[in-house]
């Protein structure tokens, strides 16, 4: 034989001799006491099926614990009866299935249960049967008559009212039973139930309203206010659009001082107060325009607070009014203001709503339940469609003109730039200011001189000017009084040299309708920094009035200015002024104007041609 065939023959027989001995030694161990031991590892490794099926059990859990939390079950009723054909049993030829009514804070739905079903459910429940209402017992002699199906009905519905007045984390078997987790899969609404779940400064809020109002402090002057102004439109209903208005002007510059806790009583009110906030006070049921006049200013306010070119903290307003919940954002009944082709209000209220459910991610199933109206839905979409072709007409002018594509995108404060204006008001700061590229919003042109804000605490202005630059130094200084607007009166209280001055500006401004006569002390410096290009500073100095002094003022205040002048050519001159808002009676004065309802630049302007 051949050599290489029996050394073939030897391995198999010595393998087999080794499968042989394996066999006896687990024949010898594997006993029912030690079988799911060995196969303990294998049998505990889930495969995708079981991966799925855990993680679908957990999703649930969160659901039903948000379910639990938030009180979203609103009522449950048997309302109807009906009766199916049996073909299985051959004692009876029909069943009774029994119609429940589930009414949720996103959803109502009805779903048929037989009596076999809620007694499943009560034999399973982790409640004394003793201290339960009296369930419905089997009869010997089964019968559907309706009597019997009457008094079912009666003494289920009270069982399952029982179980929902009883609801906690220990009843999840009765969500179970009324499908309520299907039912909400089945609308989309699954993914948004997440709405319901407060931040943490929301829970912040939660904790004080729900004891001593006295625990909600302002710590500033603007958070006091927001509680003003809040009783004042809770008190006044019909001077409501007066006082929208008047709130408008009042935080400009200053709503980034408002805590998070007090923006959200601002939106949606303080219950321990008995205090609507302004998404209460916007609800109006009708649709006839006359009714929504009030709310105009309302919806004005409300759409800038969360605007970066109103507030700079935009992004954080935003976040709070994306977790006010659908039931708290329906409060507001804004179908009724988007519905209807002459209401003034109708724009800023779509705007709002688009950026509610862009935030939140909402599918058309919960857009649906928002507005509720068919055809405030059509006019939504209709909205949202616009926005689409606006973007696109953008895109496509931006592409057409090689502009950078970035231009489009919505602008907001950079780190930057808010480093920058944390900064403590110096003249260093002002220059940095002028050197960068900041993002200045437009507020209005009279003749090709502009002016700019830069989140409400600066300000600005660009004029080009037919002159010489001697005359154009001249009218930034000394002929400042004659066409400034509210200036009274510029004197130098003392002159150090050619170019450097104490100086002591009036002006009279409108303050919370009074007027009042400010003083500004300042030193003045003219510095040329070559031959085309000077420079004027004015920063403030704490120099006291004399007590002799002939013009009187009601309050003393402070500014700083950064003025480049700039020869173009031989005639033609750019001067670009740069200014701190330091003064809170300054911002006042100037938030009408940056907000555009006073004509104040373009009066300034015209007195400043007729001087060249």
């Amino acid at each position: 034989m051949d050599s290489k065939l029996i050394m073939q023959q030897f391995k198999i027989t010595q393998e087999f001799n080794k499968f042989q001995i394996a066999i006896i030694i687990l024949s010898q161990s594997f006993t029912p006491e030690t079988a799911h031991i060995l196969f303990r590892q294998q049998s505990e490794r889930p495969n995708l099926l079981q991966r799925q099926r855990n993680q679908k059990e957990c999703d649930a859990k969160d659901l039903y614990t948000l379910i639990v939390n938030n009180n979203m079950i609103k009522e449950i009723r048997i309302i109807n009866v009906f009766k199916e054909e049996d073909r299985e049993s051959i004692f009876k030829n029909h069943i009774v299935n029994y119609v429940i009514q589930i009414r949720t804070d996103y959803i109502d739905y009805t779903i048929p249960k037989r009596y076999s079903e809620f007694e499943r459910l009560y034999d399973s429940l982790p409640i004394s049967q003793k201290i339960m209402p009296k369930f419905p017992q089997k009869k010997v002699i089964q019968t559907n008559s309706r009597k019997t199906i009457a008094k079912r009905q009666e003494m289920l519905e009270k069982f399952l009212q029982y179980l929902l007045h009883h609801l906690d984390h220990s009843l999840y078997l009765f969500l179970d039973f009324i499908k309520i987790k299907e039912q909400f899969q089945k609308g989309g609404f699954d993914q948004n139930v997440k709405m319901h779940q407060f931040s943490k400064d929301e829970n912040a809020l939660c904790d004080l309203l729900e004891t001593s109002p006295k625990k909600i402090q302002p710590n500033n002057q603007a958070e006091q206010m927001i509680l003003h102004f809040l009783w004042k439109l809770n008190e006044t209903v019909n001077e409501r659009g007066k006082i929208f208005q008047k709130m408008e002007k009042h935080f400009f510059g200053k709503i980034q001082q408002i805590s998070p806790l007090l923006l959200k009583v601002l939106l949606i009110g303080d219950d321990e107060r008995e205090l609507q906030g302004i998404m209460q006070m916007l609800s109006i049921q009708t649709n006839d325009v006359q009714s929504h006049i009030s709310c105009i200013n309302g919806f004005q306010f409300f759409r800038k607070i969360l605007e970066y070119d109103y507030n700079p903290n935009a992004e954080q307003a935003i976040k709070l009014f994306s977790e006010i919940s659908i039931k708290q954002f329906r409060t507001m009944t804004i179908q009724s203001h988007i519905c209807g082709q002459q209401k003034l209000c109708k724009q800023d209220s779509l705007m709002i709503l688009h950026k509610y459910i862009q935030q939140n991610q909402l599918k058309n199933q919960m857009i649906n339940y928002l507005l509720v109206d068919d055809e405030a839905i059509r006019e939504y979409d209709s909205y949202v469609q616009k926005q689409v072709n606006k973007m696109n007409d953008e895109v496509k002018q931006i592409r057409d003109s090689n502009e950078n594509l970035q231009e489009l995108l919505p602008t907001k404060s950079n780190s930057i730039e808010h480093a920058i204006l944390e900064q403590e008001p110096t003249l260093e700061q002002l220059v940095e200011i002028s050197q960068m590229n900041l993002n200045w919003k437009y507020v209005q042109e009279c003749g090709r001189h502009t002016m700019y804000h830069l989140q409400g605490q600066f300000i600005k202005t660009v004029h080009p000017i037919e002159c010489p630059i001697e005359k154009a130094i001249q009218i930034f200084t000394d002929l400042k009084q004659q066409w400034f607007h509210g200036m009274l009166q510029k004197d130098v209280l003392e002159k150090v040299d050619d170019y450097r001055s104490v100086i002591v500006e009036y002006y009279i401004w409108e303050d919370k309708s009074t007027f009042k006569k400010m003083a500004f002390i300042s030193d003045q410096e003219i510095l040329k920094i070559n031959d085309s290009t000077y420079q004027i500073t004015i920063v403030p100095n704490n120099k006291q009035l004399p007590i002799h002094y002939k013009l009187k003022c009601d309050q003393k205040g402070q500014k700083m200015s950064l003025i480049l002048i700039k020869s173009i050519q031989s005639n033609h001159t750019e001067v670009v002024i740069y200014q701190n808002i330091m003064d809170l009676t300054f911002r006042n004065a100037l938030a009408p104007v940056i907000l555009k309802e006073i004509p104040w630049f373009n009066d300034a302007i015209s007195k400043l041609k007729a001087l060249l």
